[in-house]
């Protein structure tokens, strides 16, 4: 055959070896990137199966056990409300954990990998078996900690996986609704500042009078703004076994507000002092659970530091604006 023609044979060869060779590394590289991604996993159950769990870490110290109605205790603080969905966002994490590498065929020291002084520590029962997670040192070349799963493998996983598992008592905190009474269904309340007592009470096309005045001009919106505010009050913390009220200034509170619904149902809230080492929270006690003292955000004091004449409506300014439309 003609050199000519062989020549683009060869050439045509040479190209269909290469995208061969081309398609072979894309193909093992696709296969690696997919091992990384997928890792090994450490557990073979999911969180749904667990009913015990605790963990440490320097400063951190939890024990968590599934109650029947398969909520949540706190075992140092069991009358403490836990979010549930938080720890079930615990446990997914926990179960579905990866490593990147397997060490367990590999000679190592234990004291070198940081088992002995671990930086964490996870235990947790699922389906009746117990499972224990040591994390030991962290190698920072390599982004991952060194772990033990019991007393045998040992396997390296990455730094950010444990990023957010040793979640603290108030991470686990279920907010509480002061009161389920809305804010429409208010029909009279009351404001104690302690020098002070006002009682309102709101009519049926939802405006608010002052009892001892019905024709005082009153700030609907401040006056609404009380009542709305105890309604969608919330916690940010519940001291379960509180001390004495001075601790908390609800023994000379800032207000004491009570609400009455149109059913004759009442909630009294006692607002407190702010807490001395962060002015941002203040002490509440709420009728609906009095051997609670709950923590709320403190920029809620400001909204019931009200008196007869600060509630007073800004007639002058109508007024004015009248007549000068008037005189315009």
């Amino acid at each position: 055959m003609n050199r000519k023609k062989l020549l683009p044979l060869a050439v045509l060869a040479g190209v269909v070896l290469l995208l061969a060779a081309a398609l072979l590394a894309v193909t093992l590289l696709n296969r690696r990137q997919d091992g990384e991604e997928s890792g090994i996993a450490l557990f073979s159950v999911s969180a749904g199966e667990v009913t015990a769990l605790s963990y440490q870490d320097g400063s951190t110290d939890v024990a968590l056990t599934q109650n029947e109605d398969g909520g949540w205790t706190l075992e140092s603080d069991p009358l403490l409300p836990i979010d549930s969905d938080t720890v079930t966002d615990l446990l997914d994490s926990l179960t579905g954990l990866t490593a990147l590498r397997d060490l367990s065929g590999e000679t190592l020291e234990s004291a070198q990998l940081g088992f002995d002084s671990p930086a964490m520590t996870f235990a947790f029962t699922a389906g009746g078996t117990d499972y224990t997670l040591t994390v030991g040192a962290e190698n920072s070349i390599a982004g991952a900690y060194y772990v033990r799963l019991g007393d045998g493998g040992v396997y390296t996983v990455s730094t950010s996986s444990f990023s957010t598992l040793c979640k603290t008592p108030r991470q686990l905190y279920a907010t509480q609704d002061i009161t389920d009474m809305e804010s429409t269904d208010v029909a009279a309340m009351t404001l104690d500042t302690g020098s002070e007592v006002l009682s309102f009470t709101r009519g049926g096309d939802g405006s608010w009078t002052l009892d001892e005045d019905p024709a005082y001009a009153l700030d609907q919106d401040a006056v609404a703004l009380m009542a709305n505010t105890i309604c969608s009050l919330t916690s940010s913390w519940s001291i379960t076994a509180p001390a004495a009220d001075v601790q908390y200034g609800l023994d000379t509170p800032a207000a004491v507000v009570t609400l009455t619904d149109g059913d004759g149902r009442t909630v009294q809230c006692t607002f407190g002092g702010t807490d001395p080492d962060d002015d941002s929270v203040a002490y509440l006690r709420a009728s609906t659970d009095e051997s609670v003292v709950y923590e709320i955000a403190a920029n809620h004091l400001s909204v019931f530091a009200q008196t007869k004449v600060s509630l007073q409506a800004d007639t002058d300014t109508a007024e004015t604006a009248t007549a000068e439309s008037a005189a315009g």
